[in-house]
């Protein structure tokens, strides 16, 4: 599932950079300084960091005391890497008010960088028992309750409130549909999904996520629907995107279309150990051995120390070839490629048993078990080799 995690991280890590560039927080102005506010923050969005700082520096002249200059001036120090400026500048706002959930929110995006977690959560939480609807600081609150301590059902809670305030910001359904996800709901992970699509419809992630989920949930026809969606709306889809489409035709029975999904992904990318080790898997499984060693040796001739083809092959040797001696070769080359891969060492332990050798057998199981100590495979190889001696 490494796919799958690398697409949860991402989800993540956009959270935790959005306020990076993000506007600054700021609460409503008085109606003179509006358009000089205004300005400031759209010049922060295109990138014009000084002729911002020279609007937050004009609004700060007609009023010293103005919270919203002295958080913009604060984050652009922050920015450009003056971290005492923006101290300074935001000691002085505190000096100023300390019910400015604004203000408490845009410190603790501050404090967040630093990775002063408890500080962070201190300000964020403030800001919300100013103003409990602020989603600024509902999402990085949730952010933080998900990544850091895990609390799924916190992180829930925070993005529905930040979505009553906007319904149909997409940073935010992502996130709920990750926490539900964390928390094990699966079927309501998919519904912030679905309404990313719908206000979206070219966005390729939903699809992707919604393959993911309805594959944990073993609905295959919903995850070979969704992550095709997901190929075709990519300008660019990579090797990856055909590769996990592969994997999840074959989970589903359909060699056929594995097959040709994998041999699809080598003729765009290239020739690869990997895809050439699932594709021989395919045939593994379909019973047409011979045509899964051609594959798993092309693998082999890719990449001579890539484990997983030697372990496949030791079982080809000792269940189809009847040839222990030889499955004993291609175990020992896993375990060497992949010393500490407890599947590898469960082969090479089931060889051992066929030949006999039950001491080594039951001491390479037991150094898999250190591994896999939950095993239920491995603690059922033990058993047969225990009651074979």
């Amino acid at each position: 599932m490494k796919i799958y995690l690398l697409i949860l991280v991402l989800i993540t890590v956009a959270l935790y950079s959005a306020p990076a560039s993000a506007a600054p927080i700021t609460s409503m102005p008085l109606n003179s300084d509006k358009l000089l506010l205004s300005d400031a923050v759209e010049k922060w969005n295109k990138g014009d960091i000084e002729s911002s700082r020279q609007q937050y520096l004009k609004l700060l002249g007609r009023d010293p005391k103005n919270v919203n200059a002295l958080i913009g001036l604060a984050q652009i120090e922050d920015n450009l890497g003056n971290s005492k400026a923006a101290d300074a500048y935001f000691l002085t706002a505190f000096e100023h008010t300390n019910n400015s959930a604004e203000l408490h929110t845009a410190h603790g995006r501050y404090l967040l960088k630093q990775n002063r977690i408890d500080e962070a959560v201190s300000d964020f939480e403030r800001a919300l028992s100013i103003n409990p609807a602020l989603p600024e600081a509902n999402v990085e609150l949730a952010v933080i309750k998900l990544s850091r301590f895990g609390d799924a059902a916190a992180a829930i809670t925070l993005y529905k409130k930040a979505l009553e305030t906007k319904p149909q910001e997409v940073s935010y359904l992502y996130g709920l549909s990750l926490a539900l996800e964390r928390s094990g709901n699966l079927k309501q992970a998919i519904e912030p999904l679905n309404k990313i699509i719908h206000a979206a419809p070219t966005l390729v992630l939903p699809y992707k996520l919604k393959g993911h989920y309805h594959r944990k949930l073993h609905q295959y026809a919903e995850a070979i629907t969704n992550f095709t969606f997901a190929v075709h709306k990519n300008a660019n889809p990579s090797a990856m995107d055909y590769i996990t489409l592969a994997d999840v035709y074959a989970e589903s029975g359909n060699s056929k279309n594995a097959i040709s999904t994998y041999r699809q992904a080598m003729e765009q990318y290239g020739e690869n150990e990997v895809v050439y080790t699932k594709l021989a898997y395919v045939y593994h499984m379909a019973g047409d051995f011979e045509q899964a060693e051609v594959y798993y040796r092309k693998a082999m001739s890719i990449n001579a120390t890539y484990s997983e083809p030697y372990n496949n092959m030791a079982y080809i040797e000792l269940m189809h070839k009847k040839n222990p001696q030889e499955a004993l070769k291609f175990a020992k080359d896993a375990v060497r490629y992949s010393p500490k891969n407890a599947n590898h060492l469960d082969t090479l332990g089931t060889v051992y048993l066929h030949l006999n050798e039950y001491k080594r057998a039951k001491n390479t199981v037991n150094k898999a078990l250190e591994l896999s100590p939950d095993s239920k495979e491995l603690k059922q190889t033990l058993r047969r080799i225990e009651q074979s001696q």
